[in-house]
Parts: C-alpha cells; sequence; structure tokens
C-alpha cells in the first residue's frame, strides 16, 4: 500500500513538473487547441452534413363514440354509421415530425446510403402529408418522394409505393368504414420513406402522418417512433433524444478548462521573478557512463543555450575509467572534470565527492529469436555461468544457441548486473565477434563484451539468441526502432521504478564525482546547481530517469536505497 502510494505521488509530481515547465506549457496549449476544436472539425470536416428531427406531435385525433351524444346524459343518439366513425377515429393519431438541416452544407439525395424512414411500431399509416415547408418548391418536392413500406421489408424500394397511389385507396377505405377494417384489397402500411430527399442548409418541413391501430388492439394507442438512415459523412440525430452533456460539450468544456489552467500556468510563472542559470566562463568536461553521458550531453546543451561562455564536453568512457582519470586530478584541475558513476564508485577516494543524479533503472534484453521475455534471476545465472547454453532449455521450441553480449570491467552497468542480479562475476571473455568463440573454440558459451551501451544493443539485435543488458531508456528506444529487441521481465516485474517497490532488483542510483567541492564561481558549480533546476529535471523525466533532487529540494527516498 505504502509503495503504491509513495509511486502515484511520485508520477503526480513529475507530471506537475513537466507542465509547469516550457514543454509542459507547450503541451497544455495543444491539449486545449485539440479539444476545443474537435466538435468544429467533426461537424465541418468530418461529419460535415447533419439533419435532425424532432416528434412534435403524438397523440390519438382524440373522437370517441360518446363524444356523439349530444344530448344531456347521453339520451339522444348519433346515427350507427356515425359512431362506426367514430369508433375509427378513436384508434387514430396523428404524428408531427420536423426534419431540419442544421449542417453547414447541403444534403442532397446521394449522400444518403440508407434514406430517412419512421416506422411506428403496430400502428399502420393510413396517410400523411407535407407541410410548413420553408418554400413551396421544397414541399412539392418531398411530396413527390414520399414513400410508403410494408413491415416485410422495408428496405426494399419494390415494397414502396409513393403518396400518390396511397390517395388512390384512400376512397376505398372510407367505402369500408361501416365495416371494422378497410377492404381486403387496401394494403397496411407501416413506415413512411423521404425517397430522393434534397435539404439545402437551414431548409426545413413537417411531416404529417395519420395513423391507425392494428386489429385486435385495445387501450391506450401505442406512441413508439423508429427512424432509419444512414447520412454519409455526416449524422442524422432525434432531437429530443441529443443529450444536454454530449461529447461536444464535455470536449468544449475540457478545453476551456485547459485553457484555464494554461492561462494560471503563464501568470504564476510570469509573476515569479525570471529563473535562468547561473552562468559562468571556462570549460567542463564529464565523463563515464555510457549509459547515462547522452541525457547529461542534452542537459549541458540546455545550460550552453543560456550561457555562451560555459563549454561542457561530455564523453562516454565508462564508470571505473571515469572515476580512475579523477582520482589523480589536482587542486588546479578540480574544476575541468566530473565523473558519471552507476551506483557508488569503489574506486572512489575520499577526497571525491558524490552528487546523487537520478535513478537508473536497467533492463535485460534478448535477441528475439531466443522465444522468451520473461526469466527468472535463477535462469540468468544459469545462462551467464553456462550452465543453460541453449533457449530450448527454458522454453519449449527450436534450439537456438545463446549468445552473451556483455560489458568490459570498467563499466557501472556491468557492476550493478554482477552486484543486484548474478551475485558474483560474468563468466570470462570467450569471442570478440559474438557469434562464435574464436578466443577459445573449446568453451561452452559464446561471450562477447562492447564498450557502450549502444553497442550491446546493436550486437543484441544482430546476433540471434543473444542476450544483453542496458538502461531501460536506451533499450525501449532500440526495441522501438528494432523489431529484434525483446525486454524481458525479470521475476515477473516489468522494469520501472514503479516495480522497484514490488521487487524489481535491477538498477542503481547514477552518481556525479567531482574532485573535492568545486569553487563557487566555476562552471563546475553552476552546472551541478542547474542539474537541480525544474528544466534540469523536466529533461530527466522525458528521457525515463527520475530525478533524485525533488521539486521541493529534498531527496527522492529511492536515491536513498540505491546502495543498498
Amino acid at each position: 500500500m505504502g509503495s503504491s502510494t509513495v509511486g502515484v505521488g511520485a508520477t503526480m509530481q513529475s507530471l506537475a513538473e513537466i507542465l509547469s515547465s516550457d514543454s509542459g506549457s507547450l503541451v497544455l496549449g495543444i491539449a486545449a487547441l485539440v479539444a476545443i476544436a474537435a466538435p468544429f472539425i467533426d461537424r465541418y470536416f468530418i461529419r460535415r452534413r447533419r439533419l435532425t428531427f424532432r416528434v412534435l406531435y403524438n397523440s390519438k385525433i382524440g373522437l370517441s363514440p360518446i363524444d356523439l351524444h349530444d344530448g344531456e346524459n347521453g339520451s339522444a343518439q348519433a346515427a350507427p354509421q356515425l359512431e362506426q366513425v367514430g369508433r375509427l377515429l378513436d384508434r387514430m393519431s396523428i404524428v408531427v415530425i420536423r426534419i431540419h438541416n442544421t449542417g453547414g452544407f447541403d444534403i442532397a439525395p446521394g449522400d444518403f446510403e440508407i434514406p430517412l424512414s419512421f416506422t411506428f411500431g403496430s400502428r399502420i399509416v393510413w396517410d400523411a402529408r407535407v407541410s410548413d415547408a420553408t418554400d413551396d418548391g421544397l414541399r412539392q418536392h418531398v411530396r413527390d418522394g414520399l414513400e410508403f413500406f410494408t413491415r416485410e421489408s422495408p428496405q426494399r424500394p419494390v415494397e414502396a409505393v409513393q403518396l400518390s397511389r396511397v390517395r388512390a385507396w384512400l376512397p376505398k377505405r372510407f367505402a369500408g368504414l361501416t365495416a371494422a377494417e378497410p377492404p381486403p384489397e387496401a394494403p397496411e402500411w407501416h413506415g413512411v420513406r423521404l425517397a430522393r430527399l434534397s435539404l439545402k442548409r437551414k431548409e426545413k418541413f413537417k411531416l404529417v402522418v395519420v395513423l391507425r391501430e392494428s386489429a385486435g388492439h385495445d387501450g391506450e394507442i401505442s406512441k413508439e417512433i423508429e427512424h432509419h438512415a444512414r447520412l454519409a459523412a455526416g449524422r442524422i440525430k432525434d432531437d429530443r433524444k441529443q443529450r444536454r452533456f454530449g461529447w461536444p460539450v464535455i470536449t468544449t468544456a475540457v478545453g476551456v478548462l485547459l485553457t484555464g489552467a494554461l492561462l494560471a500556468t503563464l501568470l504564476v510563472s510570469w509573476s515569479r521573478p525570471a529563473v535562468s542559470a547561473q552562468c559562468a566562463t571556462g570549460k567542463l568536461s564529464v565523463e563515464g557512463s555510457s549509459a547515462f553521458v547522452p541525457i547529461i550531453d542534452r542537459i549541458a546543451a540546455e545550460y550552453h543555450g543560456q550561457c555562451d561562455g560555459a563549454a561542457i564536453t561530455t564523453r562516454a568512457t565508462g564508470s571505473v575509467t571515469g572515476v580512475r582519470a579523477l582520482a589523480p586530478v589536482d587542486a588546479a584541475g578540480k574544476n575541468g572534470l566530473a565523473v558519471l558513476s552507476d551506483g557508488r564508485s569503489g574506486e572512489a577516494g575520499p577526497d571525491l565527492e558524490a552528487k546523487a543524479v537520478a535513478v537508473v533503472v536497467y533492463s535485460l534484453v534478448v535477441n528475439r529469436a531466443a522465444g522468451v521475455d520473461k526469466l527468472t534471476t535463477q535462469q540468468v545465472e544459469d545462462v551467464f555461468s553456462g550452465r543453460v547454453r541453449n533457449w530450448d532449455q527454458l522454453r519449449p521450441g527450436p534450439s537456438v544457441p545463446i549468445g552473451i553480449v556483455g560489458r568490459g570491467q570498467e563499466s557501472g552497468t556491468r557492476k550493478t548486473f554482477e552486484q543486484k542480479v548474478l551475485g558474483g562475476a560474468e563468466d570470462r571473455l570467450t569471442s570478440d565477434s559474438c557469434r562464435k568463440p574464436e578466443r577459445d573454440p573449446a568453451a561452452a558459451t559464446t561471450r562477447c563484451e562492447r564498450g557502450t551501451t549502444a553497442e550491446v544493443l546493436t550486437e543484441v539485435a544482430n546476433v540471434p539468441g543473444a542476450i544483453g543488458y542496458a538502461d531501460v531508456p536506451a533499450a525501449k528506444t532500440a526495441a522501438a526502432r528494432d523489431q529484434q529487441v525483446t525486454i524481458v521481465q525479470l521475476d515477473g516485474h516489468y522494469p520501472d521504478t514503479t516495480t522497484i517497490g514490488a521487487g524489481y532488483r535491477f538498477w542503481t542510483v547514477e552518481y556525479l564525482y567531482t574532485k573535492g567541492v568545486p569553487d563557487g564561481e566555476s562552471v563546475l558549480k553552476r552546472f551541478l546547481d542547474y542539474l537541480a533546476s525544474a528544466t534540469a529535471r523536466a529533461e530527466l523525466q522525458d528521457a525515463g530517469y527520475t530525478p533524485c533532487v525533488t521539486r521541493d529540494g529534498l531527496l527522492d527516498p529511492l536515491c536513498t536505497r540505491g546502495d543498498i
């Protein structure tokens, strides 16, 4: 519970730092713009055409046989034929539907993938007409395309009949009013289709449909109405069913909130005094860990952008070699060299000062041909000791010889791997090519060494069955670039800072060593201060590392555990 809380807190803190940086403001601005623009893009570019309809009236005609009695207490009786009409009308209803082009483009008949039609449950269409059209031309156009269809096949034009033909049946219907139902030859229409419909922008009309309940219906009339249609590059919506807080409203509200957050961030940043790097003039060389030199090089470039007089160079020499180079430096040269080490260095004497910079998580990586993406610590020990020489000893499948790609003795990554995972030293070097043991043809295991993290990842990608190790940011970049590289889970844990509390062991703290305490006005001192700035922390986070110095200037708890 505690580790998960720490993980969430660290994530929120990292997010806050990123958003407070210049890149975070850019992200906020882009997110706000996308959120606000999304509904407009959807309406005017993706689904440009919009047709809405609204059911304005859906009720019975309201004339019953009782209404036909004109005397008090019902003493006067209506004519029997009129009572028949009253009983029929009591089962009839009227539906009024307003149809409106609410989009920004005209709608043509060819824009409909499925023409707009309406069905009314068990009710039967008696008649229909068009009213309140924008102009007489639209009214006539809709009338000419109005069709009726049966329940059996609402999408087949052969079942449809135009309004003019329906009107021809109406006299027959009324001729049969003395009976409860229309003559047998009169068809029963269950739907109305608006065939060949075209509407210009803002045009609208009302569709009035007269209906009756089907035979055998008893009680109140049904109110069911369904629509069927599909509009290419557009949408058809029931105006009454549109949600008050649909996704366009929500995304616009989110965009407004993000805009507010952006403005608040900018106001806070403008209200503060401008914080810039404290510049110094001179030269500085940063050497050591090949895993960490690339991100330090980027941070140094940022510093140089603010301080023209500072010349900072970086060189990947390996953690051990770097510390050894720093040891003999005298007082006159102490401000010109700093060294990166993966973990605390056993080579460091009492005169070297160590500054914790970031948490570095490492990962085992294998060539895709190995056919594995999960290993236990015991399996890793068996592989690197030579007890397991083929991947088919660890998983079912084809025989694939194991090739080990390690780092040299100068590597801090190798030191961390031996201490945290193997619990001992790696085996001897047997190969220069990484493809066969040419140094010792009788050797059972092919093991080569490479001087940098990038070279290890290149060999793992190129040699089938190869296994190696690298820091997680570099491993992820290699896996994204080359599908032959697979990142391996260790003891069921994915390599990440969030899994350290759960038991992931292959990680350490990156330290920057100096010869004593640097002078206060030196480039080295100013650069060390810059490493704790918000800009440097954001760079570290973007690269996949957890800064040791938090936003509050405190040391991250993981950075006090790195040597355990």
